[in-house]
């Protein structure tokens, strides 16, 4: 019974035992087979894992070559910017360039047209456009009705008056009644007479065939006489009174050189005009010729009174033959060199020079209100004065070869003496040479319909941007058409000549 119980005990317990075991076996294979899953599971993380780390490996690697690329970009960035700039400052160099060469260019051609003007002009101006032409109401405004208080001059060739004519200082000259029979032969004569330039020769401007009047520039430091005549108050210094000498020689060795010669005629202290510079200028240069054309002869205009001092500048070879010649007005110079040097009557002047010159002692007739002058050279400026004024013309020496020889190194010497560049005032240009719109000295003056002249580039760009008014009185202009003042560009390269 015992053995019984055992052995139900051991079954018991065997099959508790297989029980577990089959369970354990279960368990294990539930484990492996859950454990086989996680692997799979963890493989295939794994395998993602691997996937994204490539992906990202692959991304760094695209991100660096990128970051490169970039870089590399932005350096090229950097080198093409600088390129534009460069470029962009050689464009405006260039641009620069351009212009200037567009205005040399243009300027280049203008002058070139200019000179091809000058040198196809013929001797007379084409009548009504370069010379200009005014008219009798602008006359008598511009003397405010003959005003007696501005007449500046009078004569036997016609008195002078000051003015302000289309904005410019003018000296108008009114010619007597009789002379040319006609307005276009007068107007053919002073469009001649316009041709005739020179530094020491007074500006023609323009006239007035309705009046018979000229119009000059106009010259405020008065005529020689008038320095001449007031000598104890404001003496000419001898540097000057070589200088205005020396003009005055230049003035006649060109009349005297031209093709035809012309011959001045009248020559005195009264006919030598002085500018702000006490540079002489002759006036009245053909005037003879203007009021002899109505059975005037040259004889009967020198018929006057024997006692006139003016005659004493006149040539006895022409009060005896009634015909000019250039020695004529070498005569007349050489009176005016004696009493520049002298400052002496004119009715003993010739002699009392000469007696000097005989006693060695030349200082005795010097005006010693000039300074002190350098005998040697005055010294022989006397002898060249007295040998002018012979009374055969043959004797009489000439202008250049003489004359010009021994005054044009003595001025030049002048004019380095601090007494001579002190007596000169500031270079200013007159009035009327200066354009109204740009206040410079005028280049290329133009005259437009209002009847002022302005430089071509202001009156042009004034008319170009629109307006269709004077810009000087406001008033609608009759039209647009611009003419050329070549009077007024002679007369302007003329004064820059001197500067």
């Amino acid at each position: 019974m015992v053995s019984s119980n055992v052995e139900d005990n051991s079954t018991i317990k065997e099959e508790a035992l297989e029980k577990l075991c089959a369970d354990e076996i279960s368990r294990r294979r539930e484990l492996e087979e859950l454990l086989a899953t996680e692997k799979q599971e963890l493989q295939k993380l794994k395998d993602q894992q691997d996937e994204i780390m490539g992906e990202l490996r692959m991304i760094q690697d695209q991100n660096s070559a990128l970051n490169g690329q970039a870089v590399e970009s932005q350096t090229v960035v950097t080198e093409l910017e600088e390129k534009i700039f460069s470029a962009v400052e050689l464009l405006i160099s260039f641009k620069d360039k351009r212009d200037k060469l567009k205005i040399e260019h243009s300027n280049a051609v203008r002058e070139v047209n200019k000179l091809r003007k000058f040198v196809n002009m013929d001797t007379e101006y084409p009548h009504g456009t370069e010379f200009p032409t005014f008219s009798f109401l602008e006359i008598n405004e511009a003397t405010n009705d003959f005003d007696p208080s501005w007449k500046i001059g009078e004569g036997r060739h016609g008195s002078v008056y000051k003015g302000m004519l289309r904005n410019m200082q003018v000296a108008i000259k009114m010619l007597p009644s009789y002379g040319c029979q006609s307005q276009l032969e007068f107007q053919h004569q002073v469009e001649v007479l316009s041709r005739v330039r020179h530094p020491s020769l007074v500006t023609l401007i323009g006239s007035c065939p309705e009046s018979r009047s000229l119009v000059y520039d106009y010259l405020n430091n008065g005529s020689l006489e008038d320095h001449l005549a007031r000598k104890e108050k404001t003496p000419l210094p001898w540097q000057i009174r070589i200088s205005i000498s020396a003009d005055i020689c230049s003035a006649l060795i060109f009349l005297h050189s031209g093709r035809p010669s012309i011959i001045h005629g009248n020559l005195k202290p009264s006919k030598i005009l002085l500018d702000v510079n006490f540079v002489a200028k002759l006036c009245d240069l053909g005037i003879s010729s203007l009021v002899q054309r109505s059975g005037h002869s040259a004889d009967s205009n020198t018929t006057v009174d024997k006692g006139n001092e003016s005659l004493v500048y006149v040539d006895p070879e022409f009060l005896l033959t009634g015909k000019l010649t250039p020695e004529s007005d070498v005569y007349s110079f050489g009176i005016i060199l004696l009493q520049l040097l002298t400052g002496r009557p004119l009715s003993g002047i010739v002699r009392d020079t000469k007696c000097a010159l005989e006693k060695e002692n030349l200082k005795a007739v010097l005006d010693t209100s000039a300074g002190e002058w350098p005998l040697y050279q005055v010294e022989q400026l006397a002898y060249l004065a007295l040998r002018c004024s012979e009374k055969t013309p043959l004797n009489r020496p000439d202008l250049l070869s003489e004359i010009w020889s021994a005054l044009g190194p003595l001025r030049t010497s002048c004019s380095n003496m601090s007494l001579f560049s002190t007596s000169k005032k500031l270079h200013r240009p007159p009035s009327h040479f200066v354009c109204p719109i740009f206040q410079e000295v005028m280049k290329d003056p133009y005259i437009a319909a209002d009847g002022f002249t302005y430089e071509e580039d202001a009156i042009r760009g004034w008319l170009d941007s629109g307006h269709n008014t004077s810009p000087m009185t406001n008033l609608k202009l009759e039209h647009t058409n611009l003419v050329p003042n070549y009077a007024l560009l002679s007369a302007i390269q003329e004064w820059k000549h001197l500067q």
